[in-house]
Parts: structure tokens; C-alpha cells; sequence
């Protein structure tokens, strides 16, 4: 017996047993649930559904237990054979987004520099696609890898992202219009910050003062996640200070 996977499925089972019980649920209130989550099933939605209103919950409570920089959503659109990139991500020739410009510092919780760290990056073209999923968008596109320098410093130019809707034409764009709610996620960059020796970051950072920054339909952003406005020559600046947590801490906060 896995006394784990029994423990945490117990706690689920009797708090949806509490939950019908204080809501008096009925026999018909049921089986249209029943029907629903057979629905999204059938529509290949459970990890859009569990996504949208259970992932944040994950990652707040690992946020609590660590030192490092905030975590936030991974989404579905990481991935790992991004290029390695210079100083510029590849963008369309016809994307007339402002500028933008991704800065910052890695360092441990102590404060001291980081060796051997990259950073994955990606984020949304300007219709709110991503490479490598939609479109027949290149793979190269709009993402790639950061090789932090020895100081602990990284730079890269691409263009903003924009605010896009999760996929809504579904079961979950049902229940999320049923319940009053939306499908919008404002506009955000990925990163994945990997280094040997330490817990490997993932987040995502927002922009002050953007459409839907406070209304996530993801529940995805917090006030540590927002940068702010800041231009310079021409194009928004989003200044980033990674702090990462040994490995060994991680497995020591989880035992």
C-alpha cells in the first residue's frame, strides 16, 4: 500500500463528501457532474480543468516552504528543445509589438552567484499562439535557452506578449462562463531557471498595469510576479532577480 497516495485521497474523498453534504447536493445536481467530468474527459480537458483550478493551489503551497524566488503555473507549452539563444529571441518579421527587454541576476538564497545556470524563456506571439503548439509556428520561435554569464547576470530582447484565452470552446469554458468567470490570462514570459545543485524555478511574470492582471483566470499571479512599468528607449523593461534554493534544502523542507 502506498500510504501517501491513501492519505491524500482520503482527505479529497471526505472533502467532497463534506461539500455535498453542506450544499445539498441533489441525486440530479450529481449526476450532471458525473456527466460533465465524463464530458471533459471526452474532450481531453482534465489537465485544462485541474490547470485552471487546482494548479495555483500546488505551487502556492511549495512557494511557502521555500526561500526561493515565487513559482508560479508551468502551463502546457514548455518545451525543452528550445535553441540556445545570444541576446535576442526569434521573433516574426511583422511582429510590431513594443520592444521588450528581459534583465536580470541569478543568485542563491545567500546571495552568492550561481554557476552553470540557463534559463528557458518563452511566451505568447502577438495573437497569443506559442511555438511549437499552434499554428505551425517554428519551434524556434519566441522562446530559448539563456546561458547565465559568471557574474550572474543575463539579458535578452524580444517583443511583449500579449493577453490570450485558454482554450474555451469546451467543457471547461462552460463551467468557467456557468460560474460567471472568463477564459482571459493576461500577458506573461515563462522561465525555467535549471543550475546543478538546486531546485529547478519555474514561474512567470506579468506587467503592471495590464489587462487581466488581476483577474487571472488561472488564479496565476501574484503581487511578487508583477513588474513594473518601466520603459527605457523605447521598450518595456522587465527587471528580474532569480534567487534559487539548493536541492538539498528542497528535500529537507519536504521530508
Amino acid at each position: 500500500m502506498n500510504k501517501r497516495v491513501k492519505d491524500v485521497v482520503d482527505a479529497i474523498v471526505v472533502a467532497v463528501q463534506r461539500v455535498l453534504d453542506e450544499k445539498v447536493v441533489t441525486e440530479s445536481e450529481y449526476r450532471t457532474a458525473v456527466h460533465y467530468l465524463m464530458n471533459v474527459a471526452e474532450h481531453r480537458e482534465i489537465a485544462l480543468l485541474c490547470d485552471v483550478f487546482f494548479d495555483s493551489t500546488v505551487v502556492a503551497t511549495k512557494a511557502r516552504r521555500s526561500q526561493a524566488s515565487t513559482p508560479a503555473i508551468e502551463g502546457p507549452y514548455y518545451r525543452d528543445d528550445a535553441p540556445l539563444v545570444d541576446d535576442r529571441l526569434k521573433v516574426y518579421d511583422t511582429d510590431d509589438h513594443k520592444p521588450l527587454l528581459i534583465q536580470g541576476t541569478v543568485n542563491a538564497v545567500d546571495g552568492s552567484v550561481v554557476e552553470n545556470v540557463t534559463i528557458d524563456v518563452w511566451h505568447s506571439t502577438p495573437d497569443g499562439k506559442y511555438s511549437g503548439f499552434h499554428d505551425d509556428i517554428p519551434t524556434d520561435f519566441y522562446r530559448g535557452k539563456l546561458r547565465v554569464g559568471a557574474d550572474g547576470g543575463f539579458r535578452v530582447r524580444t517583443t511583449m506578449p500579449a493577453p490570450y484565452q485558454i482554450p474555451n470552446q469546451g467543457p471547461t469554458g462552460a463551467l468557467l462562463e456557468t460560474m460567471g468567470g472568463h477564459s482571459w490570462r493576461p500577458a506573461h514570459v515563462h522561465f525555467k531557471v535549471k543550475a546543478p545543485g538546486y531546485e529547478t524555478l519555474t514561474t512567470q511574470y506579468y506587467f503592471e498595469g495590464g489587462d487581466w492582471v488581476t483577474d487571472d483566470c488561472c488564479n496565476g499571479v501574484e503581487s511578487s510576479l508583477i513588474t513594473p512599468d518601466v520603459v527605457e528607449d523605447g521598450a518595456r523593461v522587465m527587471n528580474i532577480s532569480f534567487v534559487m534554493e539548493s536541492a538539498h534544502a528542497e528535500a529537507g523542507a519536504n521530508a
